[in-house]
């Protein structure tokens, strides 16, 4: 019974702590099934070197490190986790084992009453319990946010500082303390289980709020995606009711005018209404493939019924990139023009343009818009972060590429470029897809 705190409890405790924070691989009663096997293996290790080391203390931590090798040896077959977490909770085993023997018999030893006997015993295995069963709360969440993660910085540096919290609870930092010793080393042990556990926590939430914000972006992104997807189906279906109004509209002028019998206009009004519907935006031919002239038709009728005038020159041929992703670049370059030309104060137009040329398939869009202002930078109303930012970051004409974000990735994969400038007529965005 090593200082108090049996050996059964102790290498229970670390066992536990294995297996509720690590992830494991294999099926419940397989990873439970080795984890007895070795906690058995260490008491039976840990009762002979109690026995063959006369100092108590070496051989307290001796059977300690013994036990927490066979359970990392063991983690190294059951469980997911990266190396540094598992040698980290084998090293976090050490620490509390260290901890408690010396606050264990510390606490005994200031209490107003005699604490000899099963007292003593039952008090040391309750507060290792529930020791153990605190630290499995904390880090619960962040071990298993983490688990699939591989080794970083974080760890590695929590790994490094445990190690001097290790040799701190076994008193070799005493020297440091010129009064109260046993004080000063409890205080210090508690502050850094608490700077370990707030460093935990705070990474975790961090990541946590990382991953909300950029699961609400993506949301967003999708409701934006859907809402342009909505409003351009909402544009052609009313340019095909108004196609459908205009031709009920002329097979009745057709009808009154056999009745009236001037049968000899009608050849010469059919041919104005088919010059009229040629020109719906819907009904126009802008590519020879089906579904790339289906996105440039339904952008067309958005832009003739949001008043912007649109021209389109679109030729590929024979080209190595999918149907779908020029229908996605097409789609997201028509819809930022669309957006933009549609807040500009003036004659509003788009051209959009696609063609091959030697180095790969080219998308450019011409459209209404109000030019970047071009300002200076100064210190006036700049924080220190801003002007290194200035320094240090690269500064191009216009980089934003807000809309863009499936055209980008594309873009490379390809090994393209997307390049956006002013120009008197507004803004020019062009796309360049290699191949």
């Amino acid at each position: 019974m090593p200082n108090l705190i049996y050996f059964t409890i102790a290498f229970l405790c670390n066992a536990g702590l294995f297996l509720a924070l690590l992830e494991d691989r294999y099926r419940f009663w397989t990873t439970v099934s080795v984890t007895a096997a070795v906690y058995f293996l260490s008491l039976a290790c840990g009762g002979l070197l109690s026995h063959a080391i006369k100092d108590i203390q070496l051989a307290n931590q001796l059977s300690c490190l013994l036990n927490v090798l066979l359970l990392f040896l063991s983690s190294l077959f059951l469980s997911t986790n990266n190396f540094m977490q598992k040698l980290y909770l084998a090293l976090l085993a050490m620490c509390n084992f260290a901890f408690l023997s010396f606050f264990c018999e510390l606490l005994l030893g200031i209490m107003p009453f005699s604490t000899t006997g099963a007292f003593a015993g039952i008090f040391s295995v309750l507060l290792y319990l529930l020791f153990t069963a605190l630290l499995c709360l904390c880090l619960y969440r962040p071990y298993h946010h983490f688990s699939d993660r591989g080794v970083s910085g974080f760890i590695t540096g929590i790994f490094l500082i445990s190690i001097f919290g290790y040799f701190l609870c076994l008193g070799s930092f005493d020297f440091l303390f010129r009064t109260n010793i046993f004080a000063a080393r409890l205080l210090c042990a508690v502050l850094f289980y608490s700077a370990i556990l707030f460093a935990f926590r705070s990474l975790f939430h961090a990541a946590k709020f990382r991953e909300t914000s950029a699961e609400e972006a993506a949301r967003r992104r999708i409701l934006e995606m859907e809402s342009g997807d909505f409003a351009d189906m909402l544009a052609g279906i009313k340019e095909v009711k108004n196609a459908r109004k205009n031709g009920e509209y002329a097979l009745d002028t057709v009808k009154v005018m056999v009745l009236d019998g001037v049968s000899d206009r009608v050849p010469g009004y059919v041919d104005s209404i088919k010059a009229s519907i040629a020109q719906s935006p819907m009904l126009r031919g802008y590519n020879e493939n089906p579904y790339i002239n289906a996105v440039i038709a339904t952008k067309a009728a958005l832009c003739s019924q949001s008043g912007i005038m649109f021209e389109s020159s679109a030729f590929i041929g024979e080209t190595p990139l999918k149907t779908g992703e020029i229908c996605i670049i097409a789609n997201e370059l028509l819809t930022k023009a669309w957006l933009t030309a549609s807040h500009f104060e003036g004659e509003r137009k788009i051209h959009f343009t696609l063609f091959t040329a030697p180095e790969g398939l080219c998308f450019e869009a011409v459209y209404s818009a109000y030019p970047e202002p071009n300002e200076k930078f100064t210190l006036r109303g700049k924080n220190v972060a801003q002007v290194i930012s200035w320094f240090l970051e690269d500064r191009t004409e216009d980089q934003d590429q807000t809309g863009l974000e499936n055209t980008a990735e594309i873009v490379n994969r390809y090994s393209g470029k997307i390049s956006i400038s002013d120009s008197p007529e507004g803004k020019i965005v062009k796309v360049l897809v290699r191949y």
